[in-house]
């Protein structure tokens, strides 16, 4: 089991003064992941919600939303509400027996924290209420059948939190500096706050020494799942961020980008070829992981959630100013198949072609795309001051427009540049006899299932 790094940041150790939460999102391959925008609504007495697997009763009021959704799951990899609350999961295994297929998956149980809390320890309410309640541990994964359990980073302007699953049982910890989570348990003698039962179970099944301390993650992680790649992730993911005493959204980028540079296990023949998976992940087989997308939120006391958000591996992508507004229909649109108005398609076609042949490819493009990044920040910072001075000014829904702009502009620019450059790059691969290289088989494997034209556009 390897997918998803989340990290959070206190106010105390950020530039900005507010609570930061970052998270690449890893899901199989095949799997594109849309951001999207849903308004809060009112609900009549008796209203059912219809998850991804089973149905349960709604409640009479939900908050407006933003979230990554996996285009087959009705819930989100990590998203942000109009409270000011952020919520990012990642894939656990436990060594509790898996329960039946009706359970709540991890991501539905984070959209309905999202929809029905105002802040983290609400949400750890809803959530470990949801959870005891219905389980967890429904099939994950479109391609095969994969089950697991989750943890969350659950941050609002005031708090961050952790929050570890394993069945029905929990722990949460408060995280007051910074703490990044992987898919291995991180929450040990340190709970804050543990459900009712954790450790008597656990000492029924003799999963710890009878004379040692209750340990969450020592009695309850899996004796192999995780272990391979999540720990060196969750250990490599904690050494980037201890590397500095203050984070902004800069330095989160760089280690969202990650590829063990630097280490010994760093890869040999370009950063998409990776043998050990790293931070920003890529492909390595058919139907495995790799990150779909990208996400960095703050909070700010006048425009609320500050975001940024990169379809794709963010590597090979570049982060859009997003906020809590009406997003636009390319950055909405992603389904199984390709689709040439679809943002997030069009970067992953450019992430492929890229991949054809790393070594030659890649540092051109990653340069084109930091350029427009920057390009991206500096229309945003000029927006969101402009933003606060009409909010200050009462004028709140000629702010959300503005913003609203800023994200429409930036999302048409790195869709209407994805397309060329991977024109650009597709014309030069036709020059050389077609598809080639390491990665050849893989990527044949993902156009003839997602029916991607790579030669003819």
């Amino acid at each position: 089991m390897f997918s998803c790094d989340t990290m959070a940041v206190h106010s105390s150790c950020s530039r900005y003064g507010s609570n930061i939460l970052a998270k690449n999102s890893d899901r199989p391959t095949g799997e594109p992941q849309p951001l999207c925008f849903y308004k809060g609504r009112e609900y009549a007495e008796g209203a059912m919600v219809q998850t991804t697997h089973i149905a349960i009763p709604q409640v009479r009021k939900t908050y407006s939303i933003v979230g990554s959704r996996p285009y087959w799951i009705w819930g989100f990899e990590m998203g942000y509400n109009e409270k000011g609350l952020v919520i990012g999961n990642e894939a656990e295994g436990s060594r509790m027996e898996s329960e039946s297929e009706d359970g709540i998956l991890g991501m539905d149980l984070l959209r309905l924290g999202l929809e029905r809390a105002a802040t983290a320890k609400e949400a750890i309410s809803v959530i470990t209420g949801l959870l005891e309640q219905y389980g967890q541990k429904a099939n994950a994964n479109p391609l095969t059948y994969r089950t697991y359990e989750n943890t969350f980073i659950i941050v609002d302007k005031d708090e961050c939190w952790v929050l570890e699953t394993a069945g029905r049982e929990w722990a949460a910890k408060q995280v007051k500096n910074m703490q990044g989570v992987s898919n291995c348990y991180s929450i040990r003698q340190d709970a804050d706050m543990l459900s009712s039962n954790a450790e008597k179970f656990a000492r029924e099944k003799r999963w710890l020494a009878p004379d040692e301390p209750f340990d969450f993650a020592k009695a309850y992680s899996g004796r192999l799942v995780g272990q391979p790649f999540g720990v060196p992730r969750f250990r490599r993911l904690n050494k980037l961020l201890a590397q500095s005493d203050m984070h902004d959204f800069d330095s989160l980028k760089m280690i969202l980008r990650d590829h063990f540079d630097g280490e010994i296990i760093e890869p040999r023949f370009g950063e998409t070829n990776g043998t050990f998976m790293s931070i920003c992940m890529h492909m390595r087989d058919w139907a495995e992981s790799e990150t779909s997308a990208s996400l960095l939120t703050r909070f700010d006391d006048d425009l609320g959630i500050v975001a940024r958000y990169a379809p794709v591996q963010p590597c090979l992508s570049a982060y859009i100013p997003v906020y809590m507004t009406i997003l636009p229909e390319k950055m909405e649109r992603a389904d199984k198949l390709f689709d040439e108005k679809s943002l997030w398609w069009q970067v992953k076609r450019l992430s492929l072609l890229v991949t054809v042949d790393e070594e030659t490819f890649a540092g051109t493009t990653r340069a084109k795309l930091r350029e427009l990044e920057g390009q991206f920040s500096q229309k945003a910072e000029v927006a969101e001051k402009e933003a606060k001075q009409l909010i200050k000014n009462g004028k709140q829904n000629e702010a959300k427009a503005l913003l609203r702009s800023v994200t429409q502009e930036c999302t048409e620019f790195l869709y209407d540049f994805a397309k060329a450059e991977a024109k650009r790059l597709s014309d030069i691969i036709k020059t050389k006899g077609g598809l080639y290289g390491r990665q050849k088989e893989a990527i044949e494997k993902y156009i003839e299932y997602a029916q991607i034209p790579m030669f003819n556009f």
